[in-house]
């Protein structure tokens, strides 16, 4: 019989992780199982949450019934991806810091909360009618949101890095798909359903639900099981000196560069976001229970999407799951085109069900990174990755007026172009857990 593989931790990152489970203790084997079912049933919260906020329906449905503007719209991806970069970053070392990493993940999902209350009981006490400077204070929510949510997302990738191997971090994706994407969708048609029916649409009903499922995650982070890390000074935050060592990360680690790169050409299709659901809304046929199907459909396929992507990275490495998610993202454009050309309203329930596949290759690209590199080094490489986002997010209002001015064709089938050649630089990426693959040994923190 082959030798035993070397004792390891649920918590390494960059080593080779392909360990079967008998090779782990009893004992750490039902923690790691008790903490993925903590995690499922927070994300399963959370993705209850977010379905009644989804970015590319709800959320610029809103907006339009406040303000026709169309760089208005454009803003949201901006206020989105500069959200989750920038604050991330600034605390990345004290959440590395942190003895109890669940702790921040709680935390920040209950402040994810606070801003969904504050827009929903706004909107209570104006009724039919808001005041002209709502519009600048749902902004500034919104951006506030995504500060906290991108907290959330490295304190979750964090204790992922943590707590759970990396064969089996694909397994939490695909459990959160399988069970949460139908819990989701039939509170969805439950209830977003006549909230959406309604002339006007209840979107008060529909930010304070969005608030009340973001506070009851929090409260589900307790069941995690997490031993201390030593507990390590604390430090101000040098803002100089967090953008210094993402760049030191980004110099020294030839695989985080090419990462940081491929983030940089996905997110563009962000851009693209705001916009799908005003195609929809302009097509014959249309009517207003149609968002909800859209909303159903794009979450039933992330669903899909993300069994596939699970399994497809725990048998075959998170890079095979990556390449495949990324060559799907760029067809998205394309197929909102097809449709707005040759279909009606009922038919476009489609390009909703083809964009499932963006997030969950955001989702992916993180779980790469916490490949490329030892967990001390988590929160940065995550932060860094999500920070190289921002960049060309900055041009979201230009294609907001672009599209406004001169149709979609255009905008729609080069953001289709750039998403490609993210696609391209994928099938030159490394797989993490070859045995001969080495991460990057120059201590980046100095």
């Amino acid at each position: 019989m082959p030798p035993r593989l070397q004792e390891q931790q649920p918590a390494t990152g960059a080593q080779n992780p392909a360990r079967r489970v008998d090779e782990m203790p009893d004992d750490a084997v039902d923690v790691e199982k008790r903490n993925i079912v903590s995690l499922v049933i927070h994300q399963i919260l959370f993705r209850t949450a977010w379905i009644f906020k989804t970015e590319s329906v709800i959320i610029p449905a809103f907006l339009d019934s406040i303000s026709d503007a169309g760089w208005v719209r454009g803003m949201l991806p901006p206020l989105n991806r500069f959200g989750q970069s920038v604050a991330p970053l600034l605390l990345s070392d004290r959440l590395s810091r942190a003895s109890m990493k669940s702790r921040w993940l709680a935390r920040s999902t209950f402040f994810m909360s606070l801003p969904f209350f504050s827009i929903g009981l706004m909107l209570c006490l104006f009724g039919a009618k808001s005041p002209p400077w709502f519009v600048l204070f749902f902004l500034v929510s919104y951006g506030i949101f995504f500060c906290i949510h991108g907290v959330n997302q490295a304190s979750f990738n964090t204790i992922q890095g943590k707590l759970i191997r990396p064969n089996r971090r694909g397994r939490l994706v695909t459990i959160v798909g399988y069970i949460g994407a139908p819990i989701a969708v039939l509170t969805a048609w439950l209830l977003l359903r006549p909230w959406t029916q309604a002339v006007p649409p209840k979107f008060a009903y529909i930010f304070l639900f969005t608030g009340s499922m973001f506070f009851i995650a929090s409260l589900t982070v307790r069941r995690l099981i997490e031993s201390p890390d030593p507990v390590e000074s604390r430090q101000s935050i040098n803002i100089k000196k967090r953008f210094a060592e993402a760049w030191r990360s980004v110099n020294v680690d030839p695989h985080l560069r090419r990462l940081c790169l491929l983030s940089s050409l996905l997110v563009c299709s962000q851009m693209l976001f705001p916009h799908y659901q005003r195609i929809g809304r302009n097509m014959d046929g249309y009517s207003g229970q149609l968002l909800m199907v859209w909303v159903v459909a794009q979450n039933l396929a992330a669903a899909v999407f993300s069994w596939i992507s699970g399994r497809l990275a725990d048998q075959r490495g998170t890079r095979s799951a990556l390449r495949w998610l990324t060559f799907l993202a760029m067809f998205t454009p394309l197929l909102a085109l097809l449709l707005q050309k040759f279909a009606t309203a009922e038919w476009y329930w489609l390009t909703f069900a083809w964009l499932g596949v963006v997030p969950v290759t955001y989702r992916m690209q993180l779980n790469y990174a916490l490949e490329l590199t030892e967990r001390s080094r988590h929160p940065i490489y995550v932060s860094t990755v999500v920070l190289c986002m921002a960049g060309p997010i900055v041009l979201s209002p230009v294609i907001g007026e672009f599209v406004a001015r001169v149709g979609y064709v255009v905008p729609f089938c080069s953001i289709a172009a750039i998403v490609g050649g993210s696609w391209l630089l994928s099938l030159s990426m490394v797989e993490p857990r070859h045995a001969d693959f080495v991460p990057a040994s120059i201590d980046i923190a100095k």
